[in-house]
């Protein structure tokens, strides 16, 4: 269990440093920092410059307290220069930020926020707007890794602001406070989902096409489906994942057929694939136009990126048996073998293909014979002798391997041919606790010399009834 101690208990190790030791102040911190680490205590919540860390004198702590000061009765402009002190220190490290949540920031900061976004509401200016985006740039910045600090009066701010406002500037601060929000934070989420906050990225989905507003939307549909907060047991991915399936995919679709190219066709896709969690979303995209992929792909092959991404949301559209038998029958498996091929240097764009084509040859020996047919097994050995040390790469050149074969041993003479059961043993040895067993299921499906370990054995005990 990882060890922490407060602001205050650093602080006093330094001091006494510094008067029982007649340590400097720079000797004091670094020899505090050393025995804390020692007793391994996590330092990443202290300031660690005892002149920084020290009450009031501290740049947040006078930032505060003069934004208290100013707040009802002060000049923008100097409300918006200790907002830019705030954000300034706030994004140097999380220590500063922790200091200034405790200290009342997080308050501050909405109540600001609440009464500006109010005037917006009935008269809306360059001035008013201006200001709310400095709050929220200032909101994205204390909240930085402790997104523990939203509570259910910044959710209801940003429901209304969502609801409310046109402004796309405004609209896309508020969009990047609400991803800063999300991670690692599942309570976030489900408070923020049950606002029916899918039916505004619905909306601003269809508005426009600024590039920088669909991106940021983007962003917060992927982060709803993550399941990345250890605190809790039990998340709600799968469920915001559905529903915002349901309501997303077909414009998302729509969208990837106006953005086949770079800037948003990667973040497109990647969106899309996160939302892909049963058949019946697999179908929507389908029947919404999955053949986009086949211009995506046209558009940008020499693009290991946009390739990778293609490679995962075909992966996804293979888990429903009848979308992924319509893939291969459009005629999708000659290009993957090819993108396998050019991309062959690139690990990650190699692990992204090759995890496609086995499951694009799950089960469907007839697909296994076009990839065969399509040269796929010289290029998945090639892959393999060009990444002997990525774990990705060999995990699931695997289990293209295996899938390819599995019900089709009339391939295993090609593959042993071309010499892969030394790269596969050898991979064997290198990664045998991480998924040793993968590598010896596709030397078992090549019909190579490989002794399985029996997993359980009875003691010979006679049993009686």
């Amino acid at each position: 269990m990882v060890r922490v101690i407060s602001q205050e208990t650093y602080d006093e190790v330094v001091q006494e440093n510094m008067q029982e030791f007649d340590m400097s102040a720079e000797e004091a911190i670094q020899d505090a920092i050393n025995q804390f680490e020692a007793q391994g205590v996590d330092l990443s919540n202290i300031i660690k410059d005892l002149v920084l860390s020290s009450g009031d004198d501290h740049e947040i702590s006078k930032s505060i307290k003069k934004l208290h000061e100013i707040k009802d009765n002060g000049d923008d402009s100097e409300i918006l220069k200790e907002l830019e002190i705030l954000k300034a220190e706030c994004n140097k490290d999380i220590a500063r930020r922790v200091k200034a949540g405790k200290e009342g920031a997080y308050t501050l900061l909405l109540e600001l926020l609440q009464a500006r976004h109010k005037v917006t509401m009935e008269t809306a200016n360059e001035k008013d707007a201006t200001f709310i985006i400095n709050v929220l740039n200032t909101l994205i910045a204390l909240m930085d890794v402790q997104p523990d600090l939203l509570d259910q009066k910044g959710v209801d701010v940003i429901k209304s602001i969502l609801d409310n406002t046109e402004d796309e500037n405004i609209l896309i601060a508020t969009l990047k406070w609400i991803s800063t929000c999300c991670i690692k934070h599942e309570i976030n989420r489900q408070r923020l989902f049950a606002k029916n906050i899918a039916s505004n990225l619905k909306s601003l989905l269809q508005v426009g096409n600024n590039v920088k507003l669909l991106s940021e939307v983007l962003s917060v549909i992927r982060k709803f489906p993550l399941d990345d907060d250890i605190r809790v047991e039990f998340g709600k991915a799968h469920d915001h994942a559905r529903e915002l399936g349901f309501q997303l995919l077909e414009p998302l679709t729509n969208l990837l057929k106006e953005h086949t190219k770079p800037p948003l066709v990667s973040e497109l896709m990647s969106t899309i694939a996160s939302l892909l969690v049963r058949h019946e979303l697999c179908a929507t995209v389908a029947e919404s136009g999955a053949d986009v992929l086949f211009s995506v792909l046209a558009d940008n092959s020499e693009n290991a990126a946009v390739v990778q991404q293609a490679s995962k949301l075909i992966t996804a559209l293979a888990g429903n048996d009848d979308v992924k038998r319509q893939l291969v029958k459009s005629g999708i498996v000659p290009i993957i073998v090819l993108l396998l091929t050019r991309h062959a240097s690139n690990a990650s764009t190699t692990a992204s293909t090759l995890k496609c084509m086995a499951a694009l040859t799950l089960r469907e020996p007839p697909h296994s014979r076009l990839f065969y047919d399509c040269g796929a097994p010289e290029a998945i050995v090639d892959c393999l002798k060009r990444h002997p040390e990525n774990e990705a790469v060999q995990k699931n050149g695997c289990w293209a391997i295996r899938n390819m074969v599995a019900r089709c041993r009339d391939m295993n003479p090609k593959f042993k041919e071309l010499g892969v059961e030394p790269i596969l043993f050898a991979a064997y040895e290198r990664f045998l606790k991480d998924f040793g067993f993968d590598v010896k299921s596709a030397l078992r499906d090549l019909e190579c010399d490989v002794k399985f370990d029996e997993q359980w054995t009875g003691k010979g005990v006679e049993l009686k009834q």
